[in-house]
């Protein structure tokens, strides 16, 4: 696991690593590693991936969110003539941007599509935020034993939710939006994103 230094230069937004490219401390190597990765598991047969590289649009993710799921997973749930609202179940994967571990987890999403114009005009989804979120059902099994077996070829580590559900062992002020201070557990200072 980390270190309490590795820790604090996490949340100061500084690379860590010891492999390619995260030894280059170059954020652009980094972030091109981090698209061949996302194109080989779009590469994987049946499996579609999807993913945020704007930093959700605002403030600094220390991440990149990936979202994979098969079309046997997407299912209409609303229809009206103007609308409708489809529902898929995937695999969610974070790709830590400042060292190179991983969390994966399982997600419901909504999107409400407008017929005609093929717009997508709203929809829901959660994000990885506890590590309570991080395990899948059987049903996601073969997936994630291909996302598990591209990750570890990208030199990936997957931590696992009993290594990242401890407090933080010292007084931090994280940018996140998903905790308090006095809350702050070891997965966010690895996995935030201040918004």
């Amino acid at each position: 696991m980390f270190t309490e230094k590795q820790l604090k230069y996490l949340i100061a937004g500084k690379v860590i690593g010891n492999s390619f490219p995260y030894n280059t401390n170059d954020h652009l190597e980094i972030e091109a590693h981090i698209r061949r990765l996302f194109y080989q598991i779009n590469r994987i047969p049946n499996l579609t991936c999807v993913v945020e590289w704007d930093h959700f649009g605002s403030g600094f993710a220390s991440f990149v969110e990936l979202f994979c799921f098969r079309k046997e997973d997407i299912i209409v749930i609303k229809e009206n003539k103007e609308h409708k609202t489809e529902r898929i179940e995937g695999v969610v994967i974070n790709i830590c941007r400042l060292a190179p571990v991983a969390i994966l987890g399982e997600d419901e999403r909504d999107k409400t599509i407008h017929i005609i114009t093929n717009e997508v005009v709203g929809g829901s989804y959660s994000m990885l935020e506890h590590p309570n979120q991080l395990k899948t059902s059987e049903k996601f099994s073969p997936m994630v034993r291909k996302l598990k077996a591209v990750l570890s070829k990208y030199d990936y580590t997957l931590l696992e939710a009993e290594n990242i559900n401890k407090p933080l062992p010292f007084q931090a002020k994280i940018p996140t939006i998903y905790r308090k201070p006095r809350d702050y557990l070891i997965m966010d200072a690895i996995f935030y994103w201040e918004d």
